[in-house]
């Protein structure tokens, strides 16, 4: 049996229901007194709930075929001067260049420090730590396991998601691929004729949806994996959270960035038409108010009364009206209130949503409507910096335009004026002489 085998099924052997398995160590060396003295300090050795326990090999060969039959093993404590006087030296060579393991944590452990000089050594050979025997005392060796054992652990984990996410990566770029080749036989299908115009646009409309279906599911996969991770770093390392919750709150923008820029991207191409007509704004503003107040339980006062109509599409405006209402709901405290509120006003028809929330920073002011611009103090609040961009190109698309006043930790009104609906010219009944 190898002796790699061998290791496993004692390990196996070894351990308890209750005793998770425990940490283990190469230790190489040629003087089986080093290897008595490190098998007892290890036996007071505990990192995370989990024991040390050595495994041993007299000789740089011998260490070279454990690590072929394992090579999961987190850190060696490695001799220079053995069979030859660099054979220690060569060692690290052939498992970082022959057995490509760059996971292994290897502390280089001499007694004849002229032999391998510190300087030259750290510099020369890919080693993580150097130590002098002499100077190793228990607590000394025991900071220099645990730092390499920490280091072990997150390279695994980091390489294990990264793997996680090539794996998706690849499977997202199979689909771009399959999209944008139908995308491409939809295009050449509809330059062949003009009579097949409309659906080349209905098929153009079904690939965006169907991308936006199809990033969902992976995106689910990686906001489900970092779940699992979390539940095993409460209980490994509390360490790893920060950077878990990291991971699934970027998961959950890029899903909102997503449908925020399919939005934005109909708008760009101009594929959005315009259907302007005499419209009543005050029924409008009204339903917008309605659907914020049942699914935030906030208050959301309106001051909508005798409006003129204006000349608009009852759609986008709805678009426009329920990105501003959320703003402010989104942006101020939970028991604040929003005020709606419309007027004639100097030939235009003025609305204005107003906030008592955090407020736009004054350098932030010329920015607010670009694409993907966020204010400096809304790091903790999530969102894509679009909705804002998009608001400007509907009232702009509406002949209108958009203002907006702030203060800081006093509230926000955007204040929207739109053009009334044109007057019908009275009809012409003739001289009556």
């Amino acid at each position: 049996m190898a002796e790699g085998a061998k290791l496993r099924l004692s390990r196996r052997a070894a351990a308890t229901p209750s005793e998770p398995e425990p940490w283990r160590v190469l230790v190489v060396d040629d003087d089986e007194q080093v290897h008595e003295m490190t098998r007892v300090l290890l036996r007071d050795f505990r990192f995370e709930g989990r024991l040390f326990t050595p495994v041993s090999a007299r000789s740089a060969a011998e260490a070279a075929a454990i690590l072929a039959a394992d090579p999961e093993i987190p850190v060696a404590l490695l001799d220079v001067v053995m069979e030859t006087p660099d054979a220690g030296l060569l060692l690290v060579r052939r498992i970082r260049e022959e057995m490509n393991n760059q996971r292994l944590r290897i502390i280089l452990r001499t007694g004849q420090p002229g032999e391998a000089p510190e300087r030259d050594v750290v510099l020369g050979w890919d080693i993580n730590d150097y130590k002098s025997k002499a100077e190793l005392t228990a607590a000394k060796l025991f900071t220099a396991l645990v730092g390499a054992v920490r280091a072990w652990r997150d390279i695994v984990r980091a390489a294990n998601l990264a793997d996680e996410l090539a794996a998706l990566n690849r499977s997202l770029e199979d689909i771009v691929a399959e999209r944008t080749e139908a995308l491409a036989r939809a295009k050449d299908g509809a330059e062949l004729a003009l009579a097949r115009e409309t659906e080349a646009k209905r098929q153009l409309r079904q690939f965006l949806s169907m991308m936006s279906h199809e990033f969902r599911t992976p995106l689910a996969i990686i906001d489900s994996a970092a779940q699992m991770l979390i539940m095993r770093a409460r209980e490994a390392s509390t360490a790893m959270l920060p950077r878990l919750d990291t991971i699934r709150a970027g998961v959950h923008r890029l899903i909102d960035l997503i449908d925020t820029c399919l939005a934005d991207e109909q708008l760009d191409a101009g594929r959005i038409q315009l259907h302007e007509v005499a419209l009543d704004l005050a029924p409008v503003l009204e339903l917008v108010a309605a659907q914020h107040r049942s699914s935030t339980a906030r208050d959301i006062r309106l001051n909508v009364a005798a409006l003129p109509a204006v000349w608009g599409d009852s759609d986008l405006l709805r678009l426009v009206f329920n990105n501003l209402i959320g703003n402010a709901l989104k942006y101020s405290p939970t028991g604040g209130a929003i005020d709606v509120a419309a007027a004639a006003d100097h030939g235009t028809i003025r609305v204005s949503v107003s906030d008592d929330g955090i407020g736009i920073p004054q350098a932030d002011m010329p920015r607010i409507f670009d694409r993907f611009y966020r204010a400096g103090n809304v790091d903790g609040v999530p969102g894509s910096g679009i909705g804002l961009h998009m608001v400007r190109q509907i009232v702009e698309l509406h002949g209108g335009t958009i203002q907006v006043a702030s203060r800081v930790g006093e509230g926000t009104c955007f204040t929207v004026r739109l053009r009334p609906a044109p007057q019908m010219p009275a009809p012409n009944l003739g001289d009556p002489t």
